[in-house]
């Protein structure tokens, strides 16, 4: 009998890890040399990159505060190529700081908050389906999502000493889910919001102790149980980070699992890095505009990194 019990202990062991990713990230620190990756420049017109996003072999990208209205296709083969305008033609751009897919629609975040001032935080989105691979330059119209954060009471000035500041968004599990960029506290908290239309309240899930400034952010599934955070970003020291998590898909807190953090560098080494986008669970590029940091200077640029 014994026997028998110790067989299906094994058997129920093997079907539970069968279902399981091939590995899940341990608790662990690299830097980039660590890892083969590749880095190439940008367009000028990509100057200060800041939302990036991957579909199918090509990449989707736009500027940040008070850039055009508008989000660049560009090739990712070097060297890079802009090979389409999307201009969103009742959107401006006040502070666009991230981008998000569904499986339907594109999301784009006006809620770069550096200041902490801002009252008129929103996302735009439109259906992927209205995008003509064909042209050029094309136009699309767009819905909005408007939000607040019940915990903010005070709307004054505070230059870069604040916790509202935002430019890390996701889409999964039918919401967008927003990750804080805290100025204040080198935290940050994790929100979602609905695909609602009209003004709503942002939800506190759960904040963590990140120890750096959160500037993107991007989800892929590993399968039906696991999925993979991706986090950029930097300190105020100009070192720059990434950190990958993964979670169980029907969780709600997501940050208190084991990460992976890579020292990607220095900023006048890398560039200001502001977006991320998986390719698979193995391969994450990430997208960093152009700065100058203390005695040096880099270009726009997308560098890609293997995991394995």
């Amino acid at each position: 009998m014994k026997t028998i019990n110790l067989i299906y202990s094994l058997l129920a062991l093997v079907l539970v890890t069968s279902c399981e990713p091939a590995f899940l990230l341990k608790e662990q620190s690299r830097k980039l040399s660590d890892y083969s990756y590749v880095s190439y420049d940008l367009p000028n017109k990509l100057e200060e990159i800041s939302g990036l996003e991957k579909i199918g072999d090509e990449f989707y990208g736009f500027n940040d505060s008070g850039g055009a209205a508008e989000i660049y296709k560009f090739t990712s083969k070097n060297p890079i190529e802009i090979t389409q305008t999307i201009k969103l033609s009742n959107a401006s751009n006040v502070d666009w700081e991230e981008m998000a897919i569904s499986d339907k629609h594109l999301f784009v975040g006006d809620f770069g908050n550096n200041l902490g001032m801002r009252s008129d935080l929103k996302v735009y989105y439109f259906p992927r389906k209205n995008i003509n691979a064909s042209l050029k330059e094309q136009s699309v119209f767009v819905d909005t999502i408007e939000f607040f954060y019940p915990e903010q009471e005070d709307y004054s000035k505070q230059v870069y000493n604040h916790n509202f500041d935002l430019e890390s968004m996701v889409y999964f599990n039918e919401k967008l889910h927003l990750f804080t960029k805290e100025w204040g506290s080198f935290k940050t908290k994790h929100y979602t919001i609905d695909l609602v239309k009209g003004k709503q309240p942002a939800w506190l899930v759960e904040d963590y102790d990140l120890k750096f400034l959160a500037t993107g952010t991007d989800v892929i599934e590993l399968n039906d149980k696991y999925a993979r955070l991706g986090m950029v970003g930097y300190t105020t020291d100009g070192d720059v980070y990434m950190m990958l998590t993964d979670f169980k898909s029907s969780a709600k807190e997501w940050l208190n699992n084991p990460k992976t953090i890579i020292h990607l560098g220095e900023a006048g080494d890398v560039g200001q890095v502001e977006g991320i986008a998986f390719i698979d669970q193995d391969n994450v590029c990430y997208s960093a505009e152009a700065i100058t940091w203390e005695d040096k200077s880099r270009k726009q640029n997308l560098t890609c990194i293997s995991l394995k």
